[in-house]
C-alpha cells in the first residue's frame, strides 16, 4: 500500500515537473495534456488520474510551490507602527524571489508571459485578474495605513498609487526576463522598490 501511494506521489510530481517545462516552452494555451503526458513519460490516463484538466495542473503547480497566483501580494499587519517600511520590506522580498533562479521566477514567467489570452485560458485570466486586484488592494491598505501615520502625504491617492507600484514591479520583472539574472538580486530589488516608493514620499 505504501509503495502504491509513493508511486502515485512520484507520478504526480513527475507530471507537474513536465507541465512546467511544457508550459514554459509552448505556452499554456498551445500546450495540451497529451504534450504533458509525453514529456512526463506517462499515459494521458495517468495525467487524468491526478488532474481533471489543464486548470487543475496549473493550480497544482502554484499550490505545491506555496505561491499565490500574483507575485506581489504583500502581507501586512495593521498593528505595525511602520507600515511604509513593512510594505517596502515585503515588496523587496517578493521582487527578490522573482529576480532569483528558482520556482517563483519560473512559475511567474509562465503566468505573465506564457499564458496567452484565449477561450481555453479564460479561466486562468480571471484568476490572474483576481489575484492582481488582491495584490493592489493589499498595497493600498498598507499605503492608507502609512498616510494615517503621517509617513506619506495626506493627499496621496492610495488606490492609484497601489496600481502604479504593482505595475512598476511587474514591468521590471518582465523586463528582467530579457537579461541575465542579477548577481545580487536582493540589492537590485531593494533599489527598485525604494525608487518606486520614493515617488510617493513627501516632496
Amino acid at each position: 500500500m505504501k509503495r502504491t501511494r509513493k508511486h502515485a506521489l512520484d507520478t504526480r510530481a513527475q507530471i507537474l515537473q513536465a507541465a512546467e517545462r511544457v508550459f514554459m516552452q509552448r505556452g499554456v494555451s498551445r500546450a495540451s495534456l497529451s504534450d504533458v503526458a509525453e514529456a512526463a513519460g506517462v499515459t494521458r490516463g495517468a495525467v487524468y488520474g491526478h488532474f481533471r484538466n489543464k486548470l487543475a495542473v496549473f493550480e497544482a503547480l502554484f499550490e505545491d510551490a506555496s505561491l499565490p497566483v500574483d507575485p506581489f501580494i504583500a502581507a501586512w499587519s495593521e498593528w505595525d507602527d511602520d507600515p511604509l517600511g513593512q510594505l517596502q520590506r515585503n515588496l523587496t522580498f517578493l521582487l527578490t524571489q522573482v529576480l532569483s533562479a528558482g520556482a517563483a521566477r519560473r512559475l511567474y514567467t509562465i503566468i505573465l508571459s506564457r499564458c496567452e489570452p484565449a477561450v481555453e485560458t479564460e479561466v486562468f485570466w480571471h484568476r490572474i485578474d483576481e489575484s492582481r486586484r488582491h495584490a493592489e488592494t493589499q498595497i493600498e491598505h498598507a499605503l492608507r495605513a502609512a498616510i494615517d501615520r503621517n509617513q506619506l502625504r495626506p493627499d496621496l491617492n492610495a488606490q492609484r498609487a497601489a496600481a502604479v507600484i504593482h505595475a512598476s514591479l511587474t514591468g521590471f520583472f518582465l523586463r528582467s526576463l530579457r537579461e541575465p539574472l542579477p548577481p545580487l538580486p536582493e540589492a537590485e530589488a531593494r533599489w527598485v522598490v525604494a525608487s518606486v516608493m520614493r515617488g510617493f514620499s513627501f516632496s
